[in-house]
């Protein structure tokens, strides 16, 4: 079956409209990602307490990140994944 020269410049026009689609749908996606982060920064997601505030805030007037954060301290290993170890 051949196409018309009409059909054939309706057909690229149509799938050139389609990519312009998915071009619209990244950049609305990205958009959205934006959107959602300055309405994240502005509001937060939970409840602040007076004690995280005081945390953070200590660092506002040092150069220097605080050394160890509770989150980085090492605790080590159990008992049990020591003998896991040797026998591996």
């Amino acid at each position: 079956m051949e196409l018309t020269e009409s059909e054939r410049i309706a057909l690229i026009k149509n799938a050139h409209l389609a990519t312009q689609g998915t071009s619209n749908a990244l950049v609305d996606s990205f958009v959205e990602e934006v959107k959602t982060e300055e309405v994240i920064g502005e509001n937060g997601l939970f409840n602040v307490s007076k004690h995280d505030i005081e945390d953070e805030s200590q660092y506002l007037s040092s150069d220097s990140a605080e050394e160890i954060d509770e989150e980085d301290q090492d605790f080590g290993i159990s008992a049990e994944m020591r003998e896991v170890q040797k026998q591996n």
